[in-house]
């Protein structure tokens, strides 16, 4: 009996142990279950934010605040890199966020460089000014990746990218010279062209003038040997020629004669003539004679005088130099 007593007692105890072990162990898991729980939980509250604050990060439409969003998101990613509760689902996003962000600016900045990259046959045919604008595309380049040198770029991709910027730049840069030296180079030589077609026309017109120059009516020309000149008198004071001279207010007002002066030696007659009519005379040079009716002292003035050189001339007060 007292055996058996202590068979059940044994078996009561074990029951009770197992029961006791069971149930610790369930308390365990449970708890082990809601704490797994709980950190997922607090996780996918992780990801949740860190996925919002990159969804208003891309809807930035400027590249300053999106840039400045991209460095504040590295700094977080490091910074969670770093905890002892860290998960690893949490770096892995924080990692694909940073490379998508990273893939904005280097696209946009690889579309910009294709957009002023030159082969060396546009360079050639390439415009002043456009060339200039792809300068100043590629200049603006460079000021945009030095702002994104620590940010978006490692020392390697950011030196490769920024030594071909440099390349073109300076290619660029020695090709507008080149267009600018032509240019002046074509505007000193149409400078000198329009300068020689000045003078020449300025001689042409000195030219035209020497030979084919017309007295106004009012002078009188000289008349060389072997020439033929005539005119009409009319009152008033004046010298028919060097040789002959008179002083002849015209009193019939009016009276006209003619003189014509053959080559040869002569001499004048009636030089200082009373009378308006007609007459010849021969004289060395200029010399002329008239003869004519009374009327009064008569001065008389030349129209249509062939000069020495061809000139014509007319003399309205009746004075011929």
């Amino acid at each position: 009996m007292k055996r058996r007593k202590l068979v059940l007692i044994s078996l009561a105890v074990v029951v009770v142990i197992a029961a006791l072990i069971f149930g610790v162990a369930r308390h365990n898991k449970t708890q082990a279950e809601q704490a797994i729980q709980a950190r997922n939980a607090k996780v996918d509250q992780t990801l949740t934010a860190i996925r919002a604050q990159h969804k208003k990060n891309v809807a930035l439409k400027d590249d300053a605040k999106r840039l400045q969003a991209l460095a504040n998101l590295e700094t977080r990613s490091e910074a969670y890199s770093l905890r002892a509760d860290r998960k690893q689902p949490v770096i892995a996003l924080y990692k694909e966020l940073i490379n998508k962000e990273k893939a904005y600016f280097t696209d946009k900045n690889q579309k910009s460089l294709k957009k002023n990259k030159l082969t060396d046959d546009q360079l050639k045919d390439i415009k002043k000014k456009d060339l200039q604008a792809k300068l100043a595309g590629l200049n603006a380049l460079t000021d945009v990746l030095n702002t994104q040198r620590d940010i978006v770029y490692n020392d390697k991709n950011f030196k490769t990218l920024s030594t071909e910027i440099q390349h073109l730049s300076e290619r660029y840069a020695e090709r507008l010279r080149q267009m600018t030296q032509d240019e002046g180079q074509a505007s000193q030589t149409a400078e000198s062209s329009n300068t020689a077609s000045e003078v020449q026309g300025q001689q042409d017109q000195t030219d035209q003038s020497a030979s084919g120059q017309s007295a106004e009516t009012g002078q009188s020309g000289n008349v060389g040997n072997g020439q033929t000149g005539t005119g009409t008198s009319s009152g008033g004071y004046g010298y028919n020629n060097t040789w002959n001279s008179w002083y002849a207010p015209n009193n019939n007002g009016g009276n006209s004669g003619s003189v014509t002066d053959n080559s040869g030696a002569g001499t004048t007659t009636t030089p200082n003539a009373d009378n308006s009519g007609t007459g010849t005379g021969t004289g060395a040079s200029d010399q002329g004679s008239s003869t004519g009716t009374d009327g009064g002292n008569q001065s008389s003035s030349a129209t249509g005088n062939t000069g020495i050189d061809g000139q014509v001339s007319s003399g309205a007060d009746g004075t011929n130099p």
